[in-house]
């Protein structure tokens, strides 16, 4: 089937949770900060190939650090946060290039002002592109989400009654597809709200050897799926 055939299937929303960086890491005879390494970078290059991709689709969202990640060992979380501020600066850079527009999707507790200053460089210098949007997801917990959502509720007099609207990006398209990498079955505490009617793709394939082509397969089976949507 040629490309211009491929184009004119659409898809809104692909989130996608990157596991599997320790283990590729320990398969790989690497520590564990160069598994995290290879995954930043590796996301950063999935960026980069989104123009390469089969289908059109108008936002990707990853998980790159979830709040429970907290409980992580402090060295390993220490490890994380260098390696994210060595690279976002070149994922804004890249995102540039590629006319990608990134959004962080996140709390801002726990945050220092330096990291909260990077974050919010690489979201006002992007946000006039154009192209995919690209959702980080960094010191992200559904639960969290829809818990700061009810506070913001409960703040005024007249809230709409749609939670959504208080989620922490509500213009954002409740996602088409999950996808996860690693082999693990199940959400840990991701989009739950969103993930309502989210078709489901799990993949044995570790996070830093997931490639354009296996995004291009997961959509693939995406489109054999027949969505009934509650109906």
């Amino acid at each position: 089937m040629k490309q211009s055939l491929f184009l004119n299937k659409k898809i809104n929303h692909i989130a996608i949770i990157m596991d599997g960086n320790g283990r590729w890491a320990k398969k790989n005879n690497l520590s564990k900060k160069k598994g995290h390494e290879y995954g930043i970078k590796n996301c950063i290059t999935l960026c980069e190939g989104l123009k390469n991709l089969k289908y059109k689709i108008k936002e990707i969202s990853f998980y790159v650090f979830s709040t429970e990640n907290w409980n992580r060992d402090p060295a390993e979380i220490k490890n994380l946060f260098e390696l994210i501020e060595i690279f976002y600066s070149d994922f804004r850079i890249k995102a540039d290039q590629n006319n990608l527009q990134i959004r962080h999707c996140g709390s801002r507790k726990r945050l220092s002002k330096k990291f909260l200053k990077i974050i919010d460089e690489v979201t006002s210098r992007t946000k006039k592109n154009k192209g995919i949007i690209v959702n980080l997801l960094f010191n992200y917990g559904s639960r969290q989400e829809i818990n700061d959502a009810i506070i913001k509720i409960r703040q005024l007099k007249n809230p709409s009654y749609n939670l959504k609207n208080y989620l922490y990006i509500p213009q954002s398209y409740d996602p088409d597809l999950i996808i996860r990498t690693g082999g693990e079955i199940r959400l840990s505490n991701f989009m739950l709200w969103q993930s309502a009617y989210a078709e489901l793709y799990f993949t044995k394939v570790l996070w830093p050897d997931f490639k354009i082509r296996n995004l291009n397969n997961a959509i693939d089976d995406f489109f054999k799926r027949q969505r009934k949507m509650g109906r």
